[in-house]
C-alpha cells in the first residue's frame, strides 16, 4: 500500500498538537487511519507536553524548554509524515496505533 505523501493534513496536525490534533481527528480522522493515527499522536503529545510543562512549572524555563522541544518532534513527526514516512513516538505511538487501528 502505498503512503499518501503531500498531505498538509499532517503538518496541520501537529502545530498546535493538542488543539489541531482533536480537529483533524474529528473533521478528517474517520476518513483516513493513518490521519486519525496522526491525530491520535498529536493529542497525546500535546497532553505529555501540558503535563510536563505543569510538573516543572516551578523549575525556571525547564518545563517550557521540555515542552517547546516535544513540540519541536512532533513538528519533525509532521514532516516525515508529508513525506510518506510514519514514526511512532516513544510509548505515546503504541497507544495511538492502538486506538486508531493502525499498523505501521
Amino acid at each position: 500500500m502505498e503512503k499518501e505523501k503531500g498531505n498538509i493534513m499532517y503538518i496541520f496536525t501537529y502545530i498546535l498538537s493538542l488543539i489541531t490534533g482533536i480537529i483533524v481527528y474529528i473533521t478528517e480522522g474517520q476518513k483516513s487511519p493513518r490521519l486519525k493515527f496522526h491525530s491520535i499522536q498529536a493529542i497525546f503529545l500535546g497532553i505529555t507536553a501540558i503535563i510536563i510543562d505543569l510538573i516543572l512549572f516551578f523549575i525556571p524555563f525547564l518545563g517550557p524548554f521540555l515542552a517547546f522541544l516535544i513540540w519541536v518532534y512532533g513538528m519533525y513527526i509532521a514532516v516525515k509524515a508529508y513525506n510518506g514516512e510514519d514514526i511512532k513516538a516513544p510509548v505515546i505511538g503504541d497507544y495511538a496505533t492502538k486506538y486508531a487501528g493502525y499498523s505501521l
